[in-house]
């Protein structure tokens, strides 16, 4: 099954300094990957998340960014985000959107602008695609595209990002968008997948961000 519903780079002023300044650790603009259990369990956490910048007034919708690997998880984002009250639209291919809405674009468009930006689905086979992980030339360009795309996401100008995965997910459901997993484990009568973070983060070397654990994200964003 899917995953379940569930100013950029311009000066800030004092006043938005001072209420980002008071926001928890992990939610200050520290390059993180957060690790989720399942792909809805991403989706609402990170959704939670950015209801939490929102409702801490640290920073305005439109201020905000959610890349994702696909169309499927670009719906299902909007759809948690609708749940935790958060502005977002779709922007499609070669859209520029306008309002203040938070924007979900897909991680291969071009870089845009934002104050925070949460990279989601960086799990291995979204991150690059199926489509880009054979041997023949058409993919290994595909792939090589595909990096540079990550890249810029993950770009030092930035001012704040957060990067996702799930760790876990129904075999039937990774089998079916082809998640490669070496074992699987099973919970409460269900065999699930084990799944790794895209090889993009392990080739960021030095820069690769430490991974924190769902519960304490959401606990450092004062979520629970």
């Amino acid at each position: 099954m899917a995953p379940e519903n569930a100013s950029a780079n311009s000066p800030v002023s004092r006043n938005d300094a001072s209420a980002a300044a008071q926001q928890p650790q992990e939610m200050r603009g520290v390059h993180a990957l957060v690790k989720w259990e399942s792909p809805a369990d991403e989706v609402r956490g990170i959704a939670a998340g950015a209801a939490v910048l929102l409702r801490d007034h640290a920073v305005l919708p439109h201020h905000i960014g959610f890349s994702v690997p696909n169309r499927t998880w670009a719906v299902q984002l909007a759809q948690a985000c609708k749940v935790m009250g958060v502005r977002a639209c779709i922007a499609e291919a070669g859209e520029v959107p306008s309002g203040s809405a938070a924007v979900i674009f897909d991680f291969r468009a071009p870089k845009r602008n934002v104050e925070w930006l949460f990279v989601v689905g960086c799990t291995e086979g979204l991150m690059p695609t199926a489509a880009a992980t054979g041997d023949d030339k058409a993919s290994r360009a595909a792939q090589e595209e595909q990096r540079a795309a990550f890249a810029r996401l993950v770009a030092g100008d930035r001012p704040h990002v957060v990067l996702s995965y799930f760790a876990q997910a129904d075999v039937a459901l990774a089998d079916q968008i082809r998640l490669p997993y070496r074992r699987t484990i099973t919970r409460d009568g269900v065999s699930l997948a084990c799944l790794t973070p895209t090889h993009f983060i392990s080739e960021m070397g030095a820069a690769r961000p430490t991974t924190v654990g769902s519960q304490r994200f959401l606990r450092d964003a004062v979520l629970n």
